[in-house]
């Protein structure tokens, strides 16, 4: 085969040939430094591997230790306990620590002159409980003051690990942790009282680092926070003095290199001097909890001889590599170079949106066979955009699909549901996510006088959870007109969900229907956010109510009814998941804590500037972060006023045609001294009468309570019309279509609606089926 000096393959033989000679040689020039670099590596990650378990063991035990004094002090700062109560809360609290930790072997406290609780001794005053083989014991204990213990705390007024020794009390090593005890001046400001120790032995460190098991000859050491060695294999070693004192060769200058390594670094690998004095190296872990030092030492000398070793094999490994390239170059690249024409002339068609154009099928492992099958990978991927791209535009209009169906079904504000009332406001607000969560309120009267507002939560996306959000939003009311409680309502409407929720999309709801004349709020919750209140003297909390299980989610399940008044100027502000589960570009939670702050700061604004404000809040919280799941709110605020007070007479009669008369003659005595024109009088005798008729022919009920009511503000007046408790043709009601009973009042509702009646109500209140007539008289 003829070489073409100009052709690729030549220039590429020679360049790669120049190439393996320079990477030869550097490689043989820095192999020392590189697989020191290695064996450094497998030695930290030894290192690592050993210091792990155990460091995390000795972490776990002196935070447990310290959590232990920290909660002890504090009780003991605030119950101020004294003679027999602190003995006894002392041996509480060594048991207590020690059924947890075994090592605590003590418990102590000590006051400063003058702040020991009343009743105790004057001057120093100092108990001790502490472990024996008999029992715990108390002690009495003095001349602390000027211990290092006692003023390194006093000085620092904060929680400290002292220096490893052997007790005064406790013949073995220990150590304490030492944290400060507070009592409150007369003017409530706390003062430095004393101090709370505990104490711990040490001792089982010794076998502890007896039992790791190092391989290459090395062993494990524990040293304190002053470097002094409290754990080694050798006992006559153990609180001899610091790591560089005990050290037969170490110089200061490396004994300080060493302690700033481990302030710095934490934990590494370091080359010193063993206890012995020969070379070593140590790998070194601090101990975050107790400020100690956990190190593995390895004689230096198996460390250089693996050095060597490797440099041997990577030099024969080299110089074999290098003859076989010279043989394998120039065949490579000669079969490199047919290829990549036949690939030049695919790439191009490729590039001309032929999916379908063939390419060269080249087997191996080498740069070209990569190259095409990268190529036949782009041709697939390719194919896959242009289709995945089709179904991400489906999936975009299934999205806006369902943003519509949210916005589109839920109100803007009260003119769209003609339930403008001066007696009440509120303001929605709605953002709904890139993938639509299923998140609605709801807001409507189903009589003058009362309010029906909720929010609910579907858990689910898209355009599922946008439909279950719609029916759960029309079962709901359709479930009002008949009920009136809230928790009956979750009754029926959860029965209702339940059994035909087959994808299992629960729906959280809190629900409530106002009494615009008296702020009585009738509510129940199905395991949705807790709403907050803003009382009108401007203090914010969360409402305290009882939590039920989802809609949807168990057709058995049932929920308690609830209530609550609200005063003139209060407002419930009610919120979403999504809202308060919003995270930010910075990996920041909004959360609830969060948004009663920012309510409190809306000070006194209505509903709407409330809400506008709450929503500017949350917008500069996100700081252009797009949220994950729906954040919707609605503020609702009873205003109140006297002058919409509603008058009410009522009279019960039986349910015969011959009391019409009787009816009609209650209603005139009740508007003569509103002075109603004669016209709006007739009009409301022939409403009475028709009404009245009917109930006697279709309902079947003995007696109908009639209740007149009239509002001078509104120049409004009201009747309405119930029917018995038994009457039974009205009270089973399956929820899934109108009776006929039901379809007769629908019909005569249409008939009143034409004789100038402002509006007419049907409802179901229990077995009691009620029809009110409102008229502007």
């Amino acid at each position: 085969m003829k070489l073409n000096v100009r052709g690729l393959a030549f220039k590429q033989s020679a360049m790669i040939l120049l190439g393996i000679s320079v990477v030869f040689a550097a490689l043989f020039s820095f192999s020392s430094t590189q697989i020191q670099d290695r064996l450094s590596r497998l030695l930290v990650e030894k290192g690592e591997e050993i210091s792990r378990a155990n460091v995390a063991v000795i972490n776990n035990l002196f935070g447990s230790c310290r959590n232990f004094g920290e909660e002890i002090a504090a009780k003991v700062s605030e119950q101020g306990l004294v003679g027999q109560q602190l003995d006894d809360f002392l041996l509480r609290s060594l048991s207590g620590v020690r059924a947890t930790v075994p090592q605590v072997l003590a418990v102590v406290v000590a006051y400063e002159p003058g702040m020991a609780p009343r009743g105790a001794p004057k001057g120093q005053y100092m108990r001790l409980a502490h472990y024996t083989e008999n029992g715990n014991t108390i002690t009495d204990g003095g001349n602390f003051l000027e211990t290092t213990w006692y003023t390194s705390t006093r000085d620092s007024m904060k929680g400290i690990w002292q220096e490893p020794f052997v007790g005064q009390f406790i013949k073995e090593p220990i150590v304490i942790y030492t944290t400060p005890i507070f009592r409150k001046d007369a003017s409530g400001k706390k003062k430095f009282a004393g101090v709370l120790c505990v104490d711990i032995s040490i001792a089982f460190l010794k076998d502890l680092v007896a039992n790791i098991p190092v391989s290459n000859n090395g062993y494990a050491v524990v040293l304190s926070a002053s470097n002094m060695v409290i754990a080694h294999p050798k006992d006559e070693l153990t609180f001899k003095g610091n790591f560089g004192s005990i050290s037969k060769s170490a110089s200061r200058k490396r004994f300080d290199e060493f302690e700033k390594a481990v302030s710095s670094m934490k934990s590494g690998l370091f080359l010193g001097s063993s206890f012995d004095g020969d070379e070593a190296v140590i790998y070194f872990t601090a101990m975050e909890t107790i400020d100690w030092t956990f190190m593995i030492v390895w004689p230096a000398e198996t460390f250089l001889e693996e050095k060597r070793s490797v440099n041997y094999m990577f030099a024969w490994i080299g110089i074999g590599g290098y003859v076989i390239m010279l043989v394998l170059i120039l065949v490579i690249t000669l079969r490199v170079s047919r290829p990549l024409k036949t690939l030049a002339a695919a790439a191009e068609k490729l590039g001309k949106g032929d999916f379908d154009t063939a390419l060269p099928m080249i087997s191996g492992h080498d740069e070209i066979s990569q190259l095409a099958t990268a190529f036949s990978d782009m041709r697939v991927s390719l194919k896959k955009y242009v289709e995945k791209q089709k179904s991400l535009d489906r999936i975009e209009r299934d999205l806006e699909f369902a943003r519509g169906i949210e916005m589109g079904i839920l109100p803007k504000d009260e003119s769209e549901e003609n339930c403008g009332d001066m007696r009440h406001s509120l303001a929605p607000y709605l953002q709904p996510a890139k993938e639509v969560g299923g998140a609605f309120y709801d807001f409507f009267k189903v009589d003058d006088d009362h309010l029906v507002f909720m929010m609910g939560d579907v858990s689910g996306r898209g355009v599922q959870a946008a439909l279950v959000m719609m029916v759960t939003r029309i079962v709901l009311r359709t479930m009002t007109m008949h009920v009136t409680r809230v928790s009956d309502i979750f009754n029926k409407a959860n029965y209702e969900l339940a059994r035909r929720n087959k994808d299992e999309m629960p729906v959280t709801v809190w629900m409530g229907i106002m009494d615009l004349r008296t702020g009585h709020v009738d509510y129940a919750s199905a395991g949705h956010n807790l709403p907050a209140i803003r009382h009108k003297d401007g203090t914010v909390e969360s409402l305290k109510c009882e939590l039920g299980v989802a809609l949807a989610m168990d057709k058995e399940a049932r929920y308690e009814p609830q209530s609550l008044d609200l005063a003139p100027g209060d407002m419930l502000f009610f919120f979403t998941e999504g809202f308060v589960s919003a995270v930010n570009a910075d990996g920041e939670r909004f959360g609830s804590t969060r948004l009663l702050v920012d309510l409190s700061e809306s000070g006194n604004r209505a509903p709407g500037g409330a809400c506008y404000f709450m929503r500017e809040r949350f917008d500069e919280f996100m700081n252009g972060a797009e949220p994950l799941d729906d954040a919707a709110t609605l503020s609702v605020q009873y205003t109140g006023g006297r002058d919409d007070r509603w008058d009410a007479r009522e009279t019960v009669v039986d349910a015969v045609s011959e009391n019409r008369d009787a009816l009609t003659s209650f209603v005139g005595e009740v508007l003569e001294p509103l002075g109603v024109s004669a016209e709006v009088q007739k009009q409301l005798d022939d409403a009475v009468v028709e009404v009245f008729d009917n109930v006697v022919e279709y309902s079947g009920t003995d007696k109908v309570t009639f209740t007149v009511e009239t509002c001078k503000t509104h120049v409004m007046a009201r009747l309405s019309f119930a029917d018995g408790q038994n009457a039974s043709a009205f009270a089973e009601d399956s929820g899934e279509a109108l009776s006929a009973e039901e379809r007769m009042f629908e019909a005569l509702g249409k008939f009143l609606s034409n004789r100038s009646m402002r509006d007419v109500a049907f409802r179901r209140d229990g077995r009691r089926s009620i029809l009110t007539v409102m008229k502007k008289i």
